[in-house]
């Protein structure tokens, strides 16, 4: 297998026992369902059914849990040699139920987890042999060593010429206060070149509680090619040097909103892919490839709410293709 071409994604690999009835708090919860996560690892899937050869880079516990999610990655396409498993610790867990209001109730298992212990002897040279597209979250970053990991990757992922994708997955839970996540946020930003991020976390990283300041701190700021806002049934906002999209979304019956966001980065970077080089050396990509790449990235994103789960509702190359024929403008 050539290692010349390919994307590489790193963070945390989980398992969500997602509550079997829905409209209820955890407290409420009769019962869970064992699913495997991480955005990290659902949009390696995702990138993987989109027909890229994609690499994991993660730690899991050596343990049931731990050899189901390897098992999960594999099945689904993405080469899982850089997967370590530990003894240290166990795989990390989340209970997640959502509320009748629609939010989100979740619990993490994770003191620590198996995913905080992924360390810099993890994240080797032999990983970023060849070049393409290198894709993080800030999960990684909650705690030590897996931080210093993290930062470890983005110094090589930089070296060896990677276009670098940064979806900040803003979970404050896990974070020991909200100046430290913005600290690690803002840090992982200095080496993106691509940023995925929904209305509230563009505000949160640039400390504003308006969109278009936030936007403008983070394209003053930072050298961000591509600002991708996602805005959920409204479709998103794409961002690049002057250019300004606003691609509407996909009416669909939706069942499951989780991994909608990790399947539109992954139809996102899955379009971009042949822009790679153009995007990561600040050259300017045509509007039409700009707008065809969002509306693919919507595309993937809606198709993944159509079924239960993240990862076993991640389409298809064909699927997308199939759908995007049906919905042509």
């Amino acid at each position: 297998m050539s290692l010349d071409k390919k994307a590489l994604c790193l963070g945390e690999l989980l398992i969500d026992f997602v509550s079997t009835a829905s409209g209820v708090t955890l407290k409420d919860a009769p019962g869970f369902e064992k699913a495997p996560g991480g955005a990290p690892a659902n949009v390696a899937v995702g990138l993987a059914r989109l027909g890229i050869e994609t690499y994991f880079i993660g730690k899991v516990g050596k343990d049931a849990f731990g050899e189901f999610l390897r098992e999960t990655l594999a099945r689904n396409g993405v080469n899982t040699r850089f997967l370590t498993m530990t003894e240290k610790a166990k795989t990390t867990l989340a209970f997640v139920s959502l509320t009748k209001e629609g939010e989100r109730d979740f619990v993490f298992y994770r003191d620590p987890g198996a995913d905080t212990l992924l360390d810099q002897s993890d994240v080797t040279e032999e990983c970023f042999q060849g070049s393409g597209v290198f894709h993080f979250g800030s999960i990684t970053m909650t705690h030590e060593p897996a931080c210093s990991a993290t930062l470890k990757a983005l110094g090589l992922a930089e070296k060896y010429g990677y276009l670098i994708s940064f979806d900040p997955n803003l979970r404050l839970q896990l974070w020991k206060d909200p100046e430290e996540a913005r600290f690690r946020m803002r840090q992982g930003l200095e080496k993106a070149h691509v940023l995925k991020v929904n209305e509230e976390e563009a505000r949160f990283i640039a400390a504003s509680e308006n969109l278009e300041e936030a936007l403008e701190f983070l394209q003053e700021r930072y050298r961000l090619a591509l600002i991708a806002v996602t805005l959920g049934k409204k479709g998103c906002l794409v961002v690049s040097g002057k250019k300004r999209l606003e691609v509407p979304g996909f009416s669909v019956a939706t069942v499951d909103t989780t991994g909608a966001g990790d399947g539109f980065v992954a139809g996102l970077l899955s379009s971009l892919y042949m822009f790679w080089r153009d995007l990561r050396d600040g050259k300017n990509i045509p509007e039409d490839a700009l707008y065809h790449a969002a509306r693919r990235a919507n595309a993937v994103g809606a198709l993944t709410t159509t079924r239960k789960g993240a990862i076993p509702a991640l389409p298809t190359q064909e699927e997308v293709e199939i759908f995007l024929e049906e919905h042509s403008l």
